[in-house]
């Protein structure tokens, strides 16, 4: 009686023995007791279990899912690659025409000025007299310039729509 006052509470198997002669009914709740702690551990070792292999399934989804999803992230490579093979095409497309354009542009402006000064050096001779055939020869010049300027112009336009709608597509591919 000592050691239960003082705390300490290992019971030996002399006292639980005493208890129970000393109460019938006392055996029942040990008897009670020792079902639900079986039955406890039992519940527990079957989560422990079940918690062990949905952790193996889990584990394994994982892998699953990681294999997939490196093969599924290697197929969206491939088309972000394809888009962007298309996306440089069209600029360096688009860079061509440009240096194409502005060369064209470039070859429209001398023969503008060149133009411009023939139909000049035509208004000045007004007062002097030249040849028929020279005035042919400048007539002519005159008739070549405008034959190159007209087909000219008409590639400069062609070249601006093609650069825009070019430019559009790449917008699209964005």
């Amino acid at each position: 009686m000592l050691l239960t006052l003082a705390g300490c509470s290992s019971y030996g198997p002399e006292e639980l023995e005493r208890l129970i002669k000393e109460d019938p009914g006392f055996k029942q709740m040990i008897v009670a007791r020792d079902q639900t702690r079986a039955q406890v551990k039992a519940i527990k070792d079957e989560l422990l279990a079940k918690k062990k292999v949905m952790d193996q399934q889990i584990e394994k989804l994982h892998w699953n899912y990681d294999v997939y999803a490196k093969t599924q992230n290697l197929k969206i490579e491939k088309y972000q690659a394809t888009i962007e093979a298309n996306r440089n095409l069209l600029q360096r497309e688009i860079e061509t025409a440009g240096a194409q354009l502005a060369a064209k542009e470039t070859e429209l402006e001398g023969y503008e000025k060149t133009l411009t000064d023939v139909k000049k050096v035509m208004q000045e001779t007004r007062g002097i007299k030249i040849s028929a055939p020279e005035k042919e020869k400048w007539e002519e010049r005159l008739l070549m310039l405008s034959e190159k300027i007209r087909p000219l112009s008409d590639e400069i336009q062609e070249l601006k729509i093609q650069t825009r709608l070019k430019k559009q597509k790449l917008s699209f591919l964005r």
